[in-house]
């Protein structure tokens, strides 16, 4: 690397009142899962007059969601990409880029974009520097800390979906309360789910993954590649869930290296013929209106895009009381809450609500209208 590619230029001048739009970056490690998909559907929102967005990603996408603004996708690193030469070089691939484009705002989403970020901050390449938090930092751990907290003076703003997000923030990374906030994930509510009656459901699609129409589904749709989703202690629910409602069907969206495991866990634990492995779905709509029940068995979160998701379809849920899940899910109202890894208190919620059609009802009902009400 040429160290001459970050002698920081004469930071560029903030656009002055009604002159041409912003123009904002938005850096992330990768566009995959519920951030991906949540970023790439803001970005169809954007008027060109207001804002001037585009977005630089470190991977290809992978996320369900179409962008509608432009994504650039760094070079990979081929045999360099080893720490900390890897990030040196994308230091400077993205100190290259800010250069070229000269954004008036940088938004930075996961660990080494926020890095990079602040140190280009710190150069005078990028006049506002904003970052985002989605999760609790489950996967960060001192070495990551000492450094957020050493550079803790270079964002003008932290953004936060959650207040459980929040908290963490404030605890661990020496941040100004209030240069930290929270905006909660929203949805778009789209049109009125399906009458959850059984002879209006969606047969095709019943039909095509070789379920009867008597019999329940509990869905979940999760990355399969992060323990953090504790999807193995769904499975471990599910004999109990199955042995209380033999014609259950157990329906999982996703992909990831786990999934093998969690076919070969299925038949180790006698419920094989209950588990449907749906795969990575661009089209997940079908799916939720589908469930009579969908399920979140994370150990950590931060404002979950599947809990958003089933809501606006008017699903009941069945999630862990962690990170923002309380603040969307209203235990008793839209559905039940349960401690993390507490598989009995698990398995007995999911069984209520499959014996209790109209309390499901109720709660799909009143989940779709804290979408619309505060989640849109």
């Amino acid at each position: 690397m040429d160290p001459g590619t970050l002698t920081p230029p004469r930071a560029p001048a903030p656009h002055a009142t009604g002159s041409a739009a912003p123009r904002v970056l938005l850096l992330a490690d990768s566009l995959g899962g519920g951030t991906g998909n949540i970023v790439l559907d803001i970005s169809k929102r954007w008027a060109p007059e207001q804002c001037a967005a585009r977005i630089l990603t470190q991977a290809p996408p992978t996320a369900r969601v179409r962008p509608g603004v432009p994504v650039e996708c760094l070079p990979p690193l081929g045999a360099l990409g080893f720490y900390p030469v890897a990030q040196l070089r994308r230091l400077a691939q993205v100190a290259r880029r800010v250069r070229q484009l000269r954004p008036d705002v940088l938004h930075c989403y996961f660990f080494w974009s926020i890095m990079y970020g602040r140190a280009l901050k710190a150069l005078g390449l990028v006049p506002r520097l904003v970052e985002n938090r989605e999760d609790q930092g489950f996967n960060w751990g001192r070495h990551e800390y000492a450094l957020l907290r050493r550079t803790a003076g270079q964002p003008d703003l932290v953004v936060c979906v959650s207040e459980a997000v929040r908290r963490t923030v404030l605890e661990r990374e020496g941040l100004p309360p209030e240069r930290v906030v929270v905006i909660h994930n929203g949805i778009e509510p789209g049109p009125r789910p399906r009458t959850r009656v059984r002879d209006v459901r969606n047969a095709e699609l019943r039909r095509a993954w070789n379920i009867a129409d008597d019999q329940p589904v509990v869905g979940m749709v999760a990355n399969f590649n992060r323990a953090v989703k504790g999807v193995g202690y769904f499975f471990d629910a599910m004999p109990a869930i199955a042995q209380a409602v033999p014609e259950v069907r157990f329906l999982l969206l996703g992909r990831g290296p786990e999934e093998a495991a969690l076919r070969a866990r299925a038949r180790e634990l006698g419920v094989e013929a209950h588990v449907i492995f749906a795969g990575f779905q661009e089209e997940i709509g079908s799916f939720y209106d589908m469930m009579d029940l969908s399920v979140l068995t994370s150990l950590s979160e931060g404002l979950s895009m599947t809990l958003l998701e089933s809501m606006q379809h008017g699903v009941a849920v069945v999630a862990t009381a962690v990170g923002g899940n309380p603040e969307l899910v209203r235990e008793g109202e839209t559905g039940y809450l349960v401690p993390p890894r507490d598989v009995p208190a698990f398995a007995d919620r999911v069984v209520a609500l499959l014996r209790d059609p109209a309390r499901r009802a109720a709660f799909g009902a009143a989940g779709r209208r804290v979408v619309e009400e505060e989640f849109d």
